[in-house]
């Protein structure tokens, strides 16, 4: 039905030939064999396109054109071909499963008609889908042997019957092909021209650039020229499968609506991102600036407390020597005033950071570290709950990345307190008569533990109202 011409003297051409290509398939690396045109431009076999679910044909007459945007796009190089002699095309095209069910076996469909393994039901039997596919295992022996012999045979016959039609062909006869033969191509070349456009998804998922046997092709080509042996990059089919997963995962590039949605965002979100570190950079200048000029003025407060402090314990001490002298005249003794008495001693706080035993007229209001000696970045520094001192989080070693976490029943110690203390210590919280609550260690004594090199001793029984004489067992 390809032929309009019912005289079989009239020249016949396929559909590479009228184009003036020499076609690469879509769906597998082999090159031989009838190609028909897709609606998009470019060639598959005929039996590709049979044997291999999503492909569809525009006229299912003529096979043409074939459509291959409604086949899922991530079947390209998604499983590898178990048939082809160069393992560098395992994974480009499409690869079909043996149908026989459960079955693992994959491979592309002219590599499996190399083998002899593709399939037809009869024509009396009325199926939807009469094309499949077996592999060697589960494939007719018998049948797979005569279909490869076939194949080979068939292969050969057309080499050599084209080798012996180009010599028997006249000068005339060459020329009356050539010329009907440009008469198809001006044909094929208009109609390409006013044919419409293809339908192309707009969510179009990207190819793999490893999935294509032209591409490949190309690139051991340029390779070639440029001195480079593609015999020393092994094939790692192990990553392969990881590789076709992660590729689902992550945007190919590619011109499709989604890769450019994504590297526009991408971009925009790097320019807030970059932004956003200048802003934080500049305010935390500003900050810190600030904070040198509140540890100056925290420090001159301070003295000036210290100086106030200083004259009001003198004036105090004088108060109660006049107030004193003033009971020596009465001749009795005077209560003292509340403002000529001395404050009562305080102790300081935990938040505070000063020891139960030691009193402070001054509270502390800015905490130092321990190591460092320095009172910068307060929110940075974590109280010890075993020595009662300040760190910093940087200053620790090992140093933290984050706050630790405290709870009623748990607490934080400095790494000098956590190797001082033993394995056996427990530090508990005690809460004393006043109300206040200070941590306690605990020291637990082994259980049921006896050292080899001592036996336990035997209990003597002690009897009331007996002496028992020296040397004598009871």
């Amino acid at each position: 039905m390809s032929s309009a011409s019912e005289n079989s003297t009239e020249p016949w051409f396929c559909d590479a030939c009228k184009n003036g290509v020499t076609p690469s398939c879509e769906l597998c690396p082999n090159q031989d064999g009838i190609f028909k045109e897709t609606d998009a431009g470019r060639w598959v076999h005929v039996v590709c396109a049979l044997y291999v679910p999503g492909v569809a044909f525009g006229d299912i007459d003529k096979l043409r054109p074939v459509t291959l945007t409604e086949m899922n796009y991530s079947k390209y190089g998604a499983k590898e071909c178990s048939f082809c002699e160069d393992a560098r095309f395992a994974r480009t095209g499409v690869c079909i499963s043996c149908d026989a069910g459960m079955c693992r076996s994959y491979f592309h469909v002219t590599c499996a008609q190399r083998e002899g393994l593709l399939s037809e039901a009869a024509a009396e039997e009325d199926i939807a889908d009469p094309f499949f596919a077996y592999c060697k295992q589960h494939a007719d022996r018998f049948d797979r042997k005569w279909k490869r012999k076939n194949y080979l045979a068939l292969q050969s016959y057309c080499k050599v019957s084209l080798q012996e039609r180009e010599k028997q062909l006249t000068p005339e006869a060459q020329a009356r092909i050539t010329t009907r033969l440009q008469q198809y191509r001006a044909k094929a070349e208009l109609s390409r021209n006013t044919r419409p456009q293809a339908w192309v998804p707009r969510e179009k998922l990207p190819r793999p650039l490893t999935s294509s046997a032209s591409a490949i092709r190309k690139l051991m080509r340029k390779a070639e020229l440029m001195g480079i042996s593609t015999d020393i990059f092994p094939v790692d089919t192990s990553d392969a499968s990881a590789s076709m997963d992660g590729r689902r995962k992550h945007k190919q590039p590619a011109l499709t609506a989604d890769f450019v949605n994504y590297y526009l965002e991408r971009n925009m979100r790097m320019i807030q991102i970059q932004d956003n570190i200048s802003e934080q950079k500049n305010l935390k200048d500003k900050l810190e600036s600030e904070q040198e000029k509140l540890h100056v003025e925290y420090s001159k407060l301070c003295e000036f407390l210290e100086e106030l402090l200083n004259v009001n314990g003198t004036l105090r001490s004088e108060g109660q020597a006049l107030w004193a002298l003033l009971g020596g005249i009465v001749g009795q003794k005077l209560s003292t005033p509340a403002i000529l008495k001395a404050p009562k001693e305080r102790k300081p706080s935990k938040k505070e950071g000063g020891t139960p035993g030691k009193s402070s007229s001054l509270p502390a209001i800015l905490y130092s570290c321990g190591i460092c000696k320095k009172n910068q970045d307060q929110h940075l520094l974590v109280l010890c709950d075993t020595c009662k001192l300040y760190y910093h989080l940087g200053c620790l070693e090992p140093p933290l990345t984050r706050m630790p976490k405290k709870t009623k029943n748990s607490y934080w110690q400095c790494s000098e307190c956590d190797q001082a203390s033993s394995d056996e210590a427990d530090i508990a919280m005690e809460t004393l008569p006043d109300g206040t609550k200070r941590s306690r260690r605990q020291i637990k004594g082994p259980i049921k533990f006896i050292p080899q090199e001592m036996s336990p001793e035997p209990k003597k029984q002690q009897l009331r109202g007996t002496n028992v004489p020296d040397g004598c067992e009871g």
